[in-house]
């Protein structure tokens, strides 16, 4: 099976190089179509929304066009819609195509770093900053589904803003040498790291959203 990937930015494409691997260990990742033979997954970003229009058409028409691709997968943010609309919102687009392909969409609800929180190991149990003790003590992600993460108006943060606040300051507390950014989630290109995301969702039914993913590449 081969596969065009579609991701939502420049950081997804880093986190996903790992990610699914992981996810189906037989697929191996390419940055040129003309090396796309046998279990191949070609991946370029979207570069965020609304661009990311554009390099989903360009993908469906690549893969209606070019037998060697067996499927389309889109990954998105949700961002401030539900899982619903914004699944519905990329449906729609594909479906508007008018191309007969076959296709999977992956909504990160509401974005990458809801599910980076998922990891119930980096969240320090006993906070020792004040950044970790307020978010813990407004919404803890160590028991409450990371998908239910209010925005956090006083700080001026929407969800995904108060995810990515979130997430850099437990990763920057727990582990003294390591941080988290847009620029550099290495943190998150870790096996382990996967796998507890992995479990979070499996063991508590959390970042449901997760799920896409895990199906998106079998």
């Amino acid at each position: 099976m081969n596969i065009y990937l579609v991701v939502e930015g420049k950081c997804e494409k880093k986190v996903y190089s790992k990610w699914v691997r992981w996810a189906n260990p037989n697929l191996r990742i390419t940055s040129a179509i003309s090396e796309v033979s046998s279990n191949h997954i070609y991946m370029v970003s979207g570069d965020g929304y609304p661009p990311y229009f554009d390099v989903i058409e360009d993908g469906a028409r690549d893969v209606f066009e070019n037998t060697v691709f067996d499927r389309l997968v889109v990954s998105v943010d949700s961002e401030d819609m539900s899982y619903e609309e914004k699944f519905s919102e990329i449906s729609d687009f594909i479906n508007s195509l008018g191309l007969s392909i076959d296709y999977r969409i992956i909504i990160q609800h509401f974005c990458l770093e809801t599910w980076g929180l998922g990891n119930r190991v980096v969240v320090p149990r006993n906070p020792q900053t004040e950044n970790v003790r307020r978010y813990r003590s407004l919404y803890d992600v160590l028991t409450r589904d990371p998908e239910g993460l209010p925005g956090l108006p006083n700080d001026d943060l929407n969800r995904s803003q108060f995810a990515a606040r979130y997430l850099r300051s437990i990763i920057s507390e727990k582990y003294s040498h390591s941080t988290y950014s847009k620029r550099n989630p290495s943190v998150l290109c870790n096996h382990k790291y996967y796998q507890r995301v992995m479990s979070r969702y499996i063991e508590t039914g959390h970042i449901a959203s997760f799920n896409g993913f895990l199906t998106a590449f079998k």
